[in-house]
C-alpha cells in the first residue's frame, strides 16, 4: 500500500528534535567517515547523531581539515572535501577506503562498485517498491544501465519513477574533474514538491573519461531510491576531448571540451643547465598526472619539487634529453619540450599528453661563453741556414688585402668569420728571401709548448682547404694565409696562434709554399 506524503513527512521531522546534539540522521551509515556517531533515547525513539571528530569541521554528514589546512588551487571548488585516514589527510579527490581489511587513501575513480539495477532508470515504473535504505552502502559506485555508463538526474523527477515512491535526483550540478570530491545535495519528489524530503548529502567524485561516482548513503526514508538517468547514457560515448552538456537537464549532448590553458612554465637559462618548472596544483587540476612527465627523450623523466614546482633539468648541450640546437647570425637556441599525460584511469591508457615547448636562446656576441678573442702573439721563429736567429712577429688583419691590422689587445669575432693572419720577418738583411709557413696552430692559452693543439697548416699546405687558404709567398713577403673562425680548440675560450717559420731563396725550386 503507498504511504501518503503527509505520513512520509512525518516520519522525518519526528527524528528531528531541538535537544539534540550534532546532525540527526536515520542510520549511522549516513556519518561521515572522520565523524563519531552517537545514539540516545528520546521521547519515543532513539535519536542517532553525527558529529565530526576532533581536529575537523562540518556537519557530520561531510567532515573536512579547517580551510587553513585545505589545498584551495585557482579552480577549487569551495564544496571540496579532503579526506583522511590514522589522522594523516588523503591527496585531495582520494577517499579514505579500507581493502584488504587496511585502511588507505584511493582515488575513487579507480576503486568502484557497479550499480546496474535496470529499475533505477528514471523511466521505469512498475507496481514493486524498492528503498535504498538499510542497504549497507560500502564505498563509491558507479552508474550503468546495461552497459551504459549513465549518471544520477540533475532534474527532478516524476514521483513512482525509478522503482520507488520518491525518486532521488541531485539538486546540484555535478562537478568537474578539477574540483575533487564534493559533497552534494539530494532531494526525493513527493506530492507536489520536487524536494518534498530533502535526503541524506551524498559525495559526488568526476572521473577522466566522462563519468562520475557517488558515495551513496542511506536516505531518510522510505520508499525512495537513488535514479540513474536514462537520457544521460550518450555521455559514455563521449571522446576523450568531449564534455556531456545540457541546458534542460533532459537532453544530453557530446560537447568539445575546451582544453585548459596552462600558463607558461618558469624557466631558467643558466650557463649549462636549462631548468623548467610546472605548478603541481595547475597540472592536477588540468587532470595531469605529474608522474607521468619526460622531457623529449622519454627516457628523460627525472625530477625535483621544491615549494610545488616541479623541476625538469637538461643540459645546455645539442641531444641531451633531446635538445634540439638552432643558430642564426646573432643567436644560439636550444630547444625541448615537456610532456605531461592526463590522469590514467582504468584501461584509458593511451591519452595524448599536453606539451609544453621551451627554449632558451643565447646571443653570440654577448655571453661570455660564446666570446672569441683572438690575441697576437710575437713569436721567436727558428731561423733556416746560419746566422743569428731572426725575429718574426704575426698579426691578424681586417681585410683580405692584408692592409689594415688590427690594434694590440684581444680580437673579438663571431664563429665563422674571416681570419686573416700575417707573418713578417723582421730583419733588414734578409731582403730577397721568402718566409715559408711551415705550421701554424691554435691554443687554448699563449703557450706555444701547449699540447692541446688544432693545426691550421702542418707541412706547408692547409689541414683542411675548406677552411683555410694559404696565400703564395714571395721576396720579401711576409707568409699569409686566411682561416675561418671555430671552435679550434672545442670550447668559447680564448684562442691564441701560433706558427713555425722558416727563410728560403725564392729562387730555389724548393722555396715554395
Amino acid at each position: 500500500m503507498m504511504i501518503s506524503g503527509a505520513v512520509l513527512l512525518l516520519l522525518l521531522i519526528s527524528t528531528i528534535t531541538p535537544k539534540s546534539t550534532g546532525v540527526v540522521v536515520t542510520d549511522c551509515g549516513a556519518c561521515h567517515v572522520n565523524a563519531t556517531c552517537s545514539s540516545s533515547q528520546g521521547a519515543k525513539e532513539e535519536i542517532v547523531t553525527c558529529s565530526c571528530k576532533a581536529g575537523f569541521v562540518g556537519d557530520g554528514l561531510a567532515c573536512s581539515l579547517p580551510r587553513s589546512k585545505r589545498s584551495s588551487g585557482p579552480d577549487s571548488n569551495q564544496n571540496s572535501v579532503l579526506f583522511s585516514c590514522g589522522g594523516v589527510a588523503c591527496p585531495a579527490g582520494q577517499d579514505c577506503l579500507t581493502v584488504n581489511g587496511n585502511e588507505q587513501c584511493l582515488d575513487p575513480c579507480q576503486d568502484y562498485s557497479r550499480l546496474d539495477d535496470a529499475w533505477r532508470a528514471t523511466d521505469f515504473r512498475d507496481g514493486s517498491l524498492r528503498c535504498d535504505r538499510n542497504l549497507n552502502w560500502q564505498g563509491w559506485y558507479r552508474l550503468f544501465l546495461g552497459d551504459a555508463s549513465v549518471q544520477m538526474p540533475e532534474r527532478c523527477v516524476d514521483k513512482n519513477m525509478c522503482g520507488t515512491h520518491a525518486p532521488l535526483w541531485l539538486n546540484t550540478s555535478h562537478p568537474a574533474p578539477s574540483d575533487g570530491i564534493v559533497q552534494s545535495r539530494v532531494c526525493g519528489h513527493w506530492g507536489n514538491d520536487c524536494c518534498q524530503f530533502p535526503s541524506n548529502p551524498i559525495h559526488v567524485r568526476a572521473c577522466p573519461g566522462n563519468y562520475f561516482v557517488y558515495k551513496f548513503v542511506d536516505p531518510t526514508i522510505c520508499h525512495s531510491a537513488y535514479c540513474a538517468d536514462v537520457n544521460t547514457a550518450v555521455c559514455g560515448t563521449c571522446r576523450e576531448d568531449e564534455t556531456c552538456v545540457s541546458e534542460d537537464k533532459v537532453n544530453w549532448r557530446c560537447e568539445r571540451r575546451e582544453r585548459p590553458i596552462f600558463p607558461d612554465p618558469e624557466l631558467v637559462c643558466g650557463r649549462s643547465i636549462l631548468q623548467v618548472g610546472l605548478d603541481r596544483a595547475v597540472l592536477e587540476a588540468g587532470g595531469l598526472d605529474v608522474s607521468s612527465a619526460h622531457l623529449a627523450d622519454s627516457r628523460c623523466t627525472e625530477h625535483q619539487e621544491s615549494r610545488g614546482i616541479v623541476w625538469f633539468h637538461v643540459e645546455h648541450r645539442e641531444g641531451s634529453c633531446g635538445t634540439q640546437l638552432r643558430t642564426n647570425a646573432t643567436h644560439a637556441t636550444y630547444s625541448n619540450t615537456l610532456f605531461v599525460y592526463p590522469v590514467t584511469v582504468g584501461n584509458r591508457s593511451f591519452n595524448a599528453p599536453e606539451s609544453f615547448p621551451f627554449s632558451c636562446s643565447y646571443p653570440l656576441d654577448s655571453q661570455t661563453s660564446l666570446d672569441v678573442a683572438i690575441r697576437p702573439y710575437l713569436e721567436e721563429a727558428k731561423s733556416v741556414g746560419l746566422g743569428s736567429r731572426a725575429r718574426a712577429a704575426m698579426f691578424i688583419y681586417r681585410n683580405a688585402n692584408y692592409t689594415d691590422p688590427y690594434s694590440v689587445g684581444p680580437v673579438v669575432l663571431p664563429l665563422g668569420s674571416a681570419l686573416h693572419v700575417g707573418v713578417s720577418v723582421e730583419e733588414d738583411d734578409l731582403n730577397g728571401f721568402a718566409v715559408i709557413l711551415e705550421e701554424c696552430y691554435a691554443t687554448p692559452s699563449a703557450d706555444p709548448e701547449d699540447p692541446e693543439r688544432f693545426f691550421l697548416i702542418q707541412n706547408r699546405c692547409p689541414s683542411d682547404r675548406r677552411l683555410v687558404k694559404v696565400e703564395p709567398s714571395g721576396p720579401s713577403l711576409p707568409g699569409r694565409f686566411s682561416a675561418f673562425l671555430s671552435l679550434f680548440t672545442g670550447d668559447y675560450d680564448d684562442v691564441f696562434l701560433h706558427c713555425s717559420l722558416s727563410m728560403c731563396d725564392h729562387t730555389q725550386a724548393s722555396c715554395s709554399q
